[in-house]
Formats: structure tokens, sequence, C-alpha cells
């Protein structure tokens, strides 16, 4: 009979060929072929645990055969969720249990919807943000226009003779400038309008055309007037800040800035009531300031309601309504209003030069706008939002998305595309259709295709099928495993930690889970290093120098294949990493819940299953040999004493390696844990050589002590004919 120690180099010297040639036997064939074809019909736990042999298999992979009778806790088991800490198989000491939930995705799994929760907050994040992208694109513009306008305008010799409205309109960028902030179509016609508006010609009624009309100093040849600079500060202000409403980031820091310069410019012209209330730029200013919507308020009643009188019980503000709550709110700003200028019957000024009462003057007024500015932004937001989220209640497939509500329209479609900085005006429904459709971690997909990070962004904040329908979210990673991995992450800065430290680790933590949320392709995760150093760091692999290449290798690995690239490193930890990840051998990002159990999770079960049954056969010939190839497999993992203490099998490799006596088990467990501690260094299990040489040792001596005709060592393993794996675990 061969000795343990040949047993298991027999086996351990070539674990892949060992392993393929137990799944070679023709039993095992047929329970792994049945295992696998069936695994994707079973959608609920009740399911697994009606399929005898399904169930069976399961649970020899996971070490559990002893307790495959115990089905209601097993029920239990796989309806945990492992995202919550107080869940049920969190809550049992024994981590099998936790390792057999997280191979199915049961109880933590996403369910088919055309976003989860989280992508629905993640888009209106990105849609409340949107006005800050408008403003930053609305500066360039402006800035851009200003130098191409100065530097044309700079190279005619004599402007004043010279046509230089029809040079600008001849200018593309600057007639493109021109239309969008006349808030036109890009239409050929805009030419001749615009021109007719520069040279004082319109008869049109469109407001940005007779708002352009003031905003240069053209004769009506084109030429510029005499004495006079193509714009005055006030009126390049005006443009600026008309350009900035016209680009939907009238709300922001950089408009309100270029607003209150024109207000500045503007009101010390201002001497009658009428002459405020007819410039909308002055106008919108004042009334935001004092927390009334423009755009609910007419000129003709601001001008009578700032030449109302004190005691008139006839004037327009005396003659405001106060039967509601909104009434009275609203007659309250227009009375302070009223009071914070001087302002006539006739509507000429009250208190000589000025048209502010005592007490008020332009700095108020600009203290109050920067109080006040965003406010109609923010609820209009707040109702365009609250839209969203109302139709998205009602989607069922892409039609609803992209189709008309016959109540809101295409609210839905403009404010997602505004969310991700896409312009709803010029994008088709045919194109937004495809980029929905497609896979964004997947570099010949449509959507990749287009080289548009915005488009991706969209495609990954929903999830359709091929048929248009609400299917799972694609995630790098599941939830599950994000909360195994941030355990593992804490667990390798030891115990001793002090408060900074752990500080520390909770906000780096935080920052992971909110990346790993967002990476929508493998390239997304390589490139963000920060994340990769975390994952690599949760799973031991972060002193092993990996490069890009050896990453994507990695992560495309087929776990079921004993040669792919994790595999052959022979080591443990590489393929948990693999499996922490939904990544497929193409590099695609797999669907959340595709499936209770597939990709690396259905490798990992197959993997595992042959483990068990090649520990188990070899234990039919020596039993030593099947304790070493266990404490192969399971020392890896292994951080502590106590985790050695807690695996009777794993103790008795211990404990016979060390020369110890049996009679240690009765000493008290820290005392236990203190001598092994002093004995073995814990980190040598993660390197492949020391272990090996601890194995040798441990055979060498269990030979000398255990005879081949009867060993205790039996009882560790279970002594039923139906019981193989391990028992006592934990």
């Amino acid at each position: 009979m061969l000795s343990t120690l040949m047993n298991y180099r027999l086996y351990s010297a070539d674990m892949a060929k060992s392993l393929a040639r137990i799944a070679s036997q023709a039993a095992v064939e047929r329970d792994a072929d049945y295992y696998k074809a069936n695994i994707g019909k079973v959608k609920t736990p009740e399911d697994l645990l009606k399929d005898q042999r399904l169930y069976a298999y399961a649970m020899k992979a996971y070490g559990l055969e002893d307790q495959i009778q115990s089905k209601g806790l097993m029920r239990k088991v796989l309806e945990s969720d492992l995202s919550k800490t107080d869940s049920f198989a969190n809550k049992l000491v024994d981590k099998r249990y936790r390792e057999f939930a997280a191979a199915f995705q049961f109880g933590s799994s996403s369910k088919a919807a055309i976003q989860t929760a989280s992508q629905t907050e993640a888009l209106t994040e990105a849609y409340s943000s949107h006005r800050v992208t408008l403003a930053t694109r609305a500066s360039a513009d402006v800035n851009a226009f200003k130098v191409r306008l100065g530097s044309l305008v700079q190279g005619i010799a004599n402007p004043q003779s010279t046509d230089v409205a029809g040079a600008i309109l001849s200018d593309p960028a600057l007639l493109s400038f021109l239309e969008k902030a006349a808030d036109l179509e890009p239409l050929p016609s805009n030419k001749d309008a615009i021109r007719q508006a520069l040279t004082g010609g319109t008869l049109s009624s469109h407001p940005g055309l007779v708002a352009l009309r003031d905003m240069f100093n053209f004769n009506a040849d084109g030429s510029i007037k005499a004495n006079m600079p193509l714009q005055t500060a006030a009126q390049i202000a005006d443009l600026s800040s008309t350009y900035f409403d016209s680009r939907g980031a009238g709300a922001t820091s950089q408009a309100a800035a270029v607003k209150t310069t024109y207000f500045q410019q503007a009101i010390a012209g201002v001497d009658t009531a009428g002459k405020l209330a007819s410039d909308p730029q002055l106008l919108n200013y004042t009334l935001s300031a004092f927390g009334i919507d423009p755009s609910l308020t007419s000129a003709g009643f601001v001008e009578n309601i700032l030449r109302s009188q004190r005691g008139d019980a006839n004037s327009a503000l005396a003659q405001m309504p106060e039967t509601t709550a909104e009434e009275i709110a609203s007659k309250q700003r227009f009375t302070a209003l009223n009071a914070a200028f001087a302002f006539k019957a006739d509507g000429t000024r009250a208190n000589g030069g000025t048209v502010f009462a005592t007490g008020f003057d332009a700095q108020g007024i600009e203290d109050r706008f920067y109080q006040n500015y965003q406010t109609f932004a923010l609820q209009d937001d707040k109702r365009k939002t609250s839209v969203f989220q109302a139709r998205l209640s009602n989607m069922k497939t892409i039609n609803d998305l992209l189709g008309r509500d016959a109540a809101f329209g295409k609210a839905a479609f403009d404010y997602i595309l505004t969310a991700f900085d896409i312009d709803p005006s010029t994008e088709s429904s045919s194109k937004i259709r495809r980029v929905l459709l497609s896979d964004p971690s997947d570099p010949t997909s449509y959507v990749s295709r287009l080289k548009d990070e915005r488009y991706e962004r969209l495609a990954a904040a929903f999830n359709f099928g091929p048929d248009g329908k609400a299917t799972t979210q694609r995630l790098a990673q599941s939830v599950s495993a994000q909360t195994a991995t941030g355990s593992l992450y804490t667990a390798s800065f030891g115990t001793d930690v002090n408060a900074a430290k752990k500080e520390l680790i909770r906000k780096d933590t935080e920052t992971y889970l909110g990346a790993i949320g967002q990476v929508r392709s493998l390239d997304d995760l390589l490139d963000d290093k920060k994340t990769v150093a975390y994952a690599l760091k949760a799973y031991g692999l972060s002193d092993e120098n990996l490069s890009d290449r050896d990453l994507k290798r990695l992560f495309t690995s087929d776990l079921g294949d004993p040669k792919s690239f994790a595999n052959a490193k022979g080591d443990k930890r590489y393929v948990d990493l693999v499996s922490a990840f939904n990544f497929t051998p193409s590099g695609t990002i797999q669907r959340d819940g595709e499936g209770v159990q597939s990709g690396a999770k259905l490798l990992s079960t197959q993997n595992r299953f042959l483990l068990q049954t090649m520990e188990s056969q070899v234990g039919e010939q020596s039993e030593g040999a099947r304790l070493a190839l266990y404490f192969l497999r399971k020392a890896p993992d292994v951080t502590s004493a106590y985790g050695i203490l807690a695996d009777k099998a794993l103790f008795e490799v211990a404990r016979t390696a060390l020369g110890l006596p049996a009679g240690i088990s009765g000493m008290a467990i820290e005392s236990q844990a203190k001598l092994l501690e002093s004995k073995i260094d814990f980190k040598d299990f993660q390197d492949a050589k020391k272990l090996d040489k601890f194995i040798v040792r441990f055979s060498s001596i269990y030979d000398s002590q255990n005879s081949a005709a009867s060993s205790p060592i039996l009882a560790l393993f279970g002594n039923t004919a139906g019981s193989n794996g391990i028992i006592s675990l934990l």
C-alpha cells in the first residue's frame, strides 16, 4: 500500500490532471452533466430542494452532505440575503452555509426591472447636476464667441463703413452661437432673419430675435454706428446671459455672475418703472431677487406694482387677492418688491436721482438675487424628476420609455437624455433604442462603437433584454460579492486596528462600493487603479505585481478550464478573486441573476464537487492522504489559530505536523490558540511551497503513528455510508 505522502503526491503534483481523471469517471460525469443541464431551470429555493439529484450534488460540493436531510434549515440558508449582516446564513457560525448561500442567487439577486433603485438614484443625481455641465459648456461657448468676434472685428480696417454684420453672419461658428442665443432651430432662413434683427429692421415677434436687436450697435447697412463700440459692456453681458438661458444653464453660478454684471450696468440707466419692466433681462433679475417666478409674471403687471402707492386702495398691489395661503405669500413678495423701489404713480422716480427707496440699493437687490436665483430651476427640476419617476413606475418595455405619454408627452425621454448631457431635440428615438439594447461591456456592441461615454452611461442606466423587455442589471460584482469583498478587505488589516485606521478602511470601502457599481466594462475596472488595488488586497494579491495584461487574463479566465490563466496559477486566491466578479471569458459583464447559478459560481460548484469526490475516493485508500488534500484545500483560507481549532480535520493535521499530544484538546480554547500561534505563521499557508512542506511533515508523522489497518481519523470525516464530506467544520 502506498504511503500517505505518496498518495498525496500522486494527486497534488498535478491537481488539474487529478481532477480531470475524477471528472472522466462515468458516474461523476453523469452527475455533472445533469447538474449543468438542469440548474438553469431552478428559479426558487424550493425548486432546488425538490430536485434531490441537483440538491445532493450542490450539498456535497459545499461539504454539507451530512445536512442533506435538513431541508428546513437549508431553505432558510438559501433565502438569506448575504448583504445583510442579520440574515440567517450570516448569523450561523459555520461558514459553509454562507458559502452555500453565496453560490446561488436567491436571497440577494436582483429582480427584472427597467431600473434598479440605485440606477434611478444615480440618474436623478445626474439630472440634478446637469446644469453644472451645461454651464461649463455655455461658459466655454461664450468665451470662444467673444474671442472669435473680437478677432474678426479687429481685422476690419473701417468698421463704420463696412458690412460687419454680414461678415459676422458669414462665419458659421458665430452664426451658430447667435442662433442658439435667439433659441432658433438651425435653418437656412435664420441668416436673413438674424441680420434684420441686428440691423434694426426686423418685424418678427420672435422673442429671441427681438432681444438680439438691442444687443449690438449696427446701422441698417450692417456697419457699426459712429462713435460706438460693436457692443457695450451691458450688451455683452445681456447676450451672454441670454445664451446661458437658451442653453438651460440660466440658474447656475456662472450665469448668475453674468446676469449680475448686466444688472449693475443696466439699473444705472433706469429712471422709470416702465423702463425697468420693459427690459426682459433686468426684469427677470429683479423678480428672481424677490422670489417671484418671471415666467408667470407679465411686464405690464410688474410696472403697475412698481407704480402702486401706499394707501391707494385701487392700486394693482392693493387689488391683489388674499384668499388662499399661496395668494397671501405671492402678495407679500410683490409688496416687498414695491417697497424696495421709489416710483411715483406715473412711473417716474420719486426719490431724487435713484430708483431705490430709502434704505435700499443695488447691492441689496444683488444679495437677494443670489439667495433666490436657483429657486425656480430647482422647483422645475423637482417637478420633472417627479414626472420621470411616475412614468418609470408604469414602464414595462423600451417602447414605454421611448413613446409619447398622453399626459406628459416625451417628458421622461427628454429628462433621461438631459441627465446624460444628450440633446433631446437632436436625437432620434431609433438611435436611442439601439443604445439601450446594447451591452456597454461588449467592445463590439453598437454603443461601444459610438466611442461616446454619454451613450455608454445611458445604456448602463437601464436594463433591457434583446426583446426590449425589462431584465436584470449588469453588475461587475453582485451586491453579496461586494459585501464579501468588503469584509475580506477589512479582515486583511488584522484585528489590532486603531480607530483612525478603522475610519480609513470604512472610507476606502465606501469609495469601492460606489466605484464598483459604476463599472460598465472590464476596461473600466482596469482603468480604476484604486478600485483594483482594493480588490487585490481583499483577496490577498496586492503584493503579486500583476500587470493590466495579467488582470485581464485573470478576469476572463474560464474557471471550468483547468488550464485557464487563473486555474494554472495553482493558487486559490486567484480563483477566489475571479469568482467574486461577473466577467465572462469574452470579457463582457454577465447580468445579475442570469440563472440561479451560472458563470463562475456554476464552475466553482462543479470544481468543489470534484474536489470533495476526489478527497472521499482518496480516503478509501489512504485516510492520511485525504486529510492532507483537505488541508491543502482549506488551509489557505485560515488566518488565525481559531480557524484551525474550529475545524476538527484541520486541527488533526496541524496537531500531528507539530508533534502535539492529542490531550491538548482538553486545554482551554485560549491556551490552545496561543500554543498554535506560537508554532504557526498563518501567512505561510498562502505560500504554496511552505504549505506543501507543512503537509509533507504531517504525512511522514502520520504514517509513523497510524497503521494501515485501522485508524481513528475516519471519525473526522463521518462514519455513515451516505456521508463522504467533512462533518464538523465549525
